[in-house]
């Protein structure tokens, strides 16, 4: 080894072990080390340090080089996120090693540069804990987890935590059995479950050794018959791709591809949660380019401090998307590949396994929801209408909650109305080509002289439906507010509206069938947006029905317990107000509340647009 050439460390600092690589600048790898953690969150500051210090001195040992040869150290540990963190380190390791380049970042900085060749992309880790960091090209940066393993989600440590409480569970009998239950006991050499609490408890016991506990759920996930096993790991996928969207939202990478990063021993073992981590992610950015990595952390960061040094190596290039030929919807879903030749029971866990990811979806977009309520809701009071337009199920379903509102919060036809394409003969029958009619979806907004007041919300699945397409622009050239809900990114009908919700569902259990996991979110939603407005213009007393129309024996005795418990009443004493109210629910809370004879509280009530709560404000 000549003198000429400049040589630096790259550290990988973990919360179970710290990896060192001595490197060249031709990026030949010289040796390798390996020492115990050096996350300043498990070990302390002092402790951290004096690992990195015991890896550099091993590492130039086993290449047989001088310490004053090495330029340079580039370090990603494990804990230290804040920018006052990092030079905290720095300027520490600068005592230690003077006169050396100290490079110091979160140990997702590195794994990104290490895995995609350049700083810029998004890198998920999954190891013991969990972290998401992306970088655009203008340098922004987004970070979601890496909160230590207590909060980690889609971590070897969290898996562990789920595998321990479902075999608890099916213990209880609260949970399906699972073979994850044998498993464990084999591995810690338990005879029965009693013992666990003492295995786990024990002073002392190291999170590295509960972590590894999710070796076996990975292995046992991986021949897909133990679904509870499936269940867990499909749940830690979701996460970490919530977390990748998440980041997505802050940074700018357009249509422009980038790569996504896969780090980490769950990545490296589960092919499984690669699948439906990788699923999930592409359903939302098409763009993203999934990238066997170029180097690992360690030489990451050396090729980090190398940039530092004035040594700048050029980026690879990124093959071009996988774009899919089908929607997240019509792609066929890995888990039920065979389920012809499973059994029932196996349909249904698989099916409500499918079902409970649809809320964690959902729940990127509650701000969304929200912000189209608000903006309904203030029209709606103002005399506005709700109109909701889909084609199929997305239509039915439309057609389902606005008939519901009449019952529940007494709203007329002329208030909220589903408009499906085909009319309604095609809630029981298909109507050939209604879907397909942009022209009739304009038609149906403007037969209904849609206005400036009135709201508009489009539903597909698809996002691409002509009908709806042709509503929504009618309805924007009329002034009216739209808003849509579909199931695809970068769906047309969200370019038309002005509140736009997408909630990708992925793909359907039977390949397809929208009926299934997307009808169910769109449910879902239109149950939030139709409840919400309702709640904000006073069609409810907090969370009491008291706009409902009592039309039958069961409502008439439910509209007494609404007074009763708004009211503190007795049950008899609130059937005779009501009886004296002429069954008007809010006539007789206000009745009871205020004091006031039954046409005072009309006449009050009347003055508040019937909004109760504002009386009671």
């Amino acid at each position: 080894m000549g003198d000429e050439q400049l040589y630096v460390i790259g550290i990988n600092g973990g919360a179970t072990h710290t990896g060192l690589a001595l490197l060249n600048e031709r990026l030949d790898v010289l040796a390798r080390a390996e020492v115990g953690s050096s996350n300043f969150r498990n070990v302390g500051f002092g402790a951290a340090i004096s690992t990195l210090e015991q890896g550099v001195i091993e590492i130039t040992k086993k290449a047989h080089l001088p310490l004053p040869a090495i330029a340079g150290i580039g370090i990603g540990v494990a804990g230290v996120d804040h920018v006052n963190e990092r030079r905290q380190v720095q300027e520490a390791m600068q005592i230690v090693f003077p006169g050396k380049k100290i490079l110091v970042d979160n140990d997702a900085v590195p794994a990104l540069v290490g895995g995609a060749g350049q700083r810029f992309g998004i890198v998920v880790i999954s190891g013991t804990g969990s972290i998401v960091i992306g970088i655009d090209a203008q340098g922004q940066r987004a970070r979601t987890g890496g909160w230590g393993y207590h909060l980690d989600q889609g971590s070897g440590f969290a898996i562990a935590r789920e595998t321990l409480a479902a075999i608890t569970r099916a213990q209880d009998t609260l949970g399906p059995a699972t073979a994850l239950t044998e498993r464990i006991l084999a591995r810690l050499k338990l005879k029965d479950l009693r013992e666990l609490v003492d295995w786990l408890y024990i002073p002392g016991r190291r999170i590295d050794e509960i972590a590894a506990l999710a070796a076996e759920t990975v292995a046992l996930a991986e021949t897909e018959q133990d679904l509870t096993a499936v269940g867990i790991i499909a749940q830690a996928a979701d996460a970490l791709a919530g977390q990748v969207i998440a980041a997505l939202r802050q940074l700018d990478f357009g249509d422009t591809p980038f790569p996504l990063v896969m780090s980490g021993s769950l990545f490296r073992y589960s092919g499984l949660l690669r699948d439906l981590f990788t699923s999930a992610v592409m359903a939302f950015a098409p763009n993203a380019v999934t990238v066997q990595a170029v180097h690992d952390a360690a030489v990451g960061a050396a090729v980090m401090v190398l940039a530092e040094l004035g040594v700048h190596l050029p980026p690879p290039e990124l093959p071009a998307p996988a774009l899919p030929v089908r929607r997240p919807s019509e792609q066929r879903n890995r888990l039920t590949m065979n389920i012809s030749q499973r059994p029932a029971l196996d349909l249904a866990t698989i099916m409500n396994l499918e079902d409970r990811r649809i809320p964690q979806a959902i729940a990127l977009e509650l701000p969304r929801i929200a912000a189209l309520i608000e903006a309904i809701a203030e029209r709606f009071a103002r005399g506005g209408r709700l109109f909701m337009v889909g084609a199929g199920t997305s239509g039915r379903l439309a057609v389902l909650d606005a008939a519901e509102c009449a019952p529940t919060f007494n709203a007329t036809p002329d208030e909220v109305a589903g408009i499906l394409a085909g009319g309604p003969a095609a809630m029981v029958n298909s109507v050939e080509g209604a879907e397909d009619d942009e022209a009739a979806g304009r038609a149906a907004i403007a037969e209904r002289n849609v206005g400036p007041l009135d709201s508009v919300i489009g539903v597909a699945a698809s996002g691409s439906t002509p009908f709806v397409q042709g509503a929504l622009r009618e309805a924007n050239e009329r002034g009216a507010l739209t808003g849509s809900i579909s199931g695809a990114p970068r769906a047309p009908i969200s370019a038309l509206a002005q509140y736009p919700i997408t909630v990708v569902t992925g793909p359907e259990v039977i390949t397809g069938s929208t009926r299934l996991k997307a009808g169910t979110a769109q449910k879902m939603i239109l149950n939030m947006i139709s409840t919400g407005i309702m709640v904000q213009v006073g069609r409810t007393f907090n969370n009491l029905m008291t706009d409902m129309q009592a039309s039958n024996a069961k409502l008439r005795e439910r509209a007494v317990t609404i007074v009763a418990d708004a009211t503190g009443l007795s049950r008899d004493e609130a059937r005779a107000l009501l009886q004296q109210c002429d069954g008007e629910i809010k006539t007789a809370i206000t009745c009871a509340l205020t004091g006031s004879p039954p046409d005072e509280a009309r006449q009050r009530l009347a003055a508040v647009g019937g909004n109760l709560n504002r009386i009671m404000s």
